[in-house]
């Protein structure tokens, strides 16, 4: 870059940075609060609805390529958490299932 071109690029930051307006910290913090309570409302027009045996897969999945990748420990712990909480999950249901049918029948 030339001497020429870097005194023109920094003059068009200069003139960007004065279009902006500058906020005091606290005047962030309400910008960026206001903006999520703008968020609150909305919701997801088809939620996709996913299945403890597809979470299960997925994470498997998950687990391999960060393996691969060389992860750090910790990381590949989480994914081994959530892969176990999803595979507790996907055993708990089939349980539900027959104690509430236990309770209707009574057997």
């Amino acid at each position: 870059m030339s001497n020429t071109e870097a005194l023109q690029w920094a003059a068009e930051a200069d003139d960007s940075l004065a279009r902006n307006e500058i906020l005091t910290d606290d005047e962030i913090i309400r910008t960026v609060t206001a903006e999520d309570d703008d968020n609150d409302d909305i919701t997801p027009v088809n939620p996709i609805k996913i299945s403890h045996s597809e979470a299960v897969a997925a994470l498997i999945i998950s687990l391999h390529w960060a393996e691969e990748q060389n992860f750090e420990a910790h990381e590949i712990m989480l994914i081994r958490r959530l892969r176990d909480r999803a595979f507790e999950l996907k055993l708990e249901r089939p349980r539900k299932i027959n104690k509430y049918i236990t309770d209707i029948f009574g057997h």
